[in-house]
């Protein structure tokens, strides 16, 4: 998480906890009747947890003393991504090995699209979900269905770490009244809504500026057609993308410093890479 959405998240537990001991109205929406939430049951305690794992969709849970707890994702206005970064393990978890071929063709076509107009140098291709616009997205509905936008929004299987509804919000809410008649249900429509369509977001990496997302799973790679005859270092895309393309991957956790390696050792492609 940014520390933006740290300090929105601990706003929102902060002015939630002062209700602890009170009641939630006595009428509540149908959709929160159908999550289990029951009216005029008694907070009993609050808890930001979204940043304690990057698999908690849940980033502020509300605990009452009877039925469900809220359980509510919490997001700036602005904020891009329902799903970051998306490792191979939790995609085959998720949403199956047929579903991540798919990914893998989708993505390696894609990866050899940019290749032609690329001004920085990349050898994979990661994945978020959510809202994105121009070249770097696609539609999400062309690799998944409608139904895997709810895993994405919020979260897969059940516990405190799957979320029950949305607050999105530039401003965290001032009172537990004000909270509870913002919150949104996670549906398709509300989701579709919040992201202005749901899209898959690639992200090529430049080993000479990034770091840390180096460690990332990829989910195409660069192959070179032949080892050179000298280990040459390169920077140039246009250089690269002249020795090989991008081909499909398996899903074993592979990611752009494995590629980078693989490049150095068997092909003598020496790119540099920024120190994490």
């Amino acid at each position: 998480m940014s520390k933006k959405s740290d300090a929105f998240e601990h706003a929102i537990v902060t002015m939630a906890r002062k209700y602890i001991g009170t009641n939630l109205p006595s009428r509540l929406p149908s959709w929160m009747l159908e999550e289990g939430i029951i009216p005029s049951s008694i907070i009993t305690e609050v808890y930001g947890i979204g940043s304690q794992s990057r698999l908690n969709k849940t980033d502020v849970i509300i605990f009452l003393n009877q039925g469900e707890p809220i359980k509510i994702s919490a997001k700036l206005l602005n904020a891009d991504y329902f799903g970051n970064w998306y490792g191979h393990k939790r995609f085959l978890v998720e949403f199956g090995e047929n579903a991540f071929y798919r990914m893998t063709a989708a993505a390696t076509d894609w990866a050899n699209y940019w290749a032609e107009t690329a001004i920085a140098p990349f050898v994979g291709v990661s994945i978020c979900f959510g809202k994105r616009t121009g070249n770097t997205a696609q539609n999400f509905t062309d690799i998944f269905t409608t139904e895997d936008i709810l895993t994405v929004a919020r979260g897969f299987g059940n516990g405190d770490s799957v979320a029950n509804c949305m607050y999105i919000s530039d401003y965290p809410a001032k009172t537990i009244t004000e909270l509870i008649n913002s919150l949104d249900e996670i549906s398709t429509y509300t989701v579709n809504q919040a992201t202005e369509n749901f899209k898959i977001a690639y992200r090529p990496i430049n080993p000479l500026t990034e770091g840390t997302n180096r460690g990332k799973n990829v989910y195409t790679k660069f192959q070179p057609f032949e080892p050179l005859k000298h280990r040459t270092t390169i920077t140039n895309p246009r250089e690269l993308f002249q020795l090989g393309n991008f081909v499909q991957v398996e899903p074993n956790r592979l990611n752009h410093n494995h590629i980078l390696n693989e490049l150095d050792s068997i092909y003598n492609i020496y790119i540099p890479r920024k120190s994490k």
